[in-house]
């Protein structure tokens, strides 16, 4: 009877240390991911979507993205898509790392390769800190064109929210159309050239607490492009 009970303590303690080895075992997570366009331009929007990361035994719970493949995260998510502009052409490493719920990690790089624009357009907007603005505030809109190659003439069309009022700060030596809010160059520009229109948008005192969309457009017909401007485009009104 002693021999079976040491047996039977013996066997329970092995089965404890079975479940317990399972229970601490974690098979770590598959990282991956795309992006699209798969041929993307200094003046595109590069979405990337790690959805197809998985992890066979819980969750990922984390998405950490290295942009320039220095080997430093430059943002963090706790969902899986992103979104980048790469202000120059070239190769660029993109490095992915995924973090699973129980601390476990996988890793993936891939190379996006990037074609330079023939002009590199950028809108940013001077908002408050808070993010956002009340009516009767001023924002401030700047608009950066990069020179990337030879260009004869150039037109710049921007679209407010609908009553707000414009007041040109900076045209960068273009002629305004203010009734289109249109900027045009008719001189030549050569590579390496940087331009910047400033203007104003002064929100109406009657605007609702909302969310409103700045759209513009870079156009020239030598060579013939049409790029949309990119950067900051929201403005949010609080009441």
């Amino acid at each position: 009877m002693r021999v079976s009970a040491k047996i039977l303590v013996l066997l329970a303690t092995l089965g404890l240390l079975i479940v317990s080895a399972e229970a601490q075992s974690n098979t770590p997570p598959r990282a991956d991911f795309r992006f699209t366009p798969q041929n993307p331009d200094t003046n595109t929007l590069v979405l990337f979507d790690a959805s197809s990361s998985k992890d066979p035994d819980g969750s990922i719970v984390k998405y950490e993205w290295d942009f320039n493949g220095d080997g430093k995260f430059d943002e963090t998510k706790t969902v899986p898509t992103t979104t980048r502009f790469f202000d120059r052409a070239g190769e660029w490493r993109i490095n992915l790392r995924v973090t699973d719920n129980r601390g476990a990690t996988g890793s993936i790089s891939k190379i996006v390769k990037v074609t330079e624009a023939p002009v590199t357009v950028r809108r940013s907007l001077a908002l408050p800190p808070s993010g956002t603005v009340i009516p009767g505030q001023t924002v401030r809109v700047i608009i950066v064109l990069r020179i990337n190659q030879t260009i004869n003439g150039l037109g710049l069309d921007e679209d407010p929210p609908k009553g707000w009022t414009v007041k040109e700060v900076q045209n960068g030596g273009a002629i305004l159309k203010k009734s289109e809010l249109q900027w045009l160059w008719t001189q030549r520009f050569s590579p390496g050239q940087t331009i910047a229109v400033i203007y104003d948008l002064i929100v109406p005192p009657n605007t609702p607490a909302s969310t409103f969309s700045l759209k513009g457009l870079l156009t020239s017909f030598s060579p013939r492009l049409a790029a949309s401007v990119v950067g900051d485009s929201e403005i949010r009104v609080s009441r």
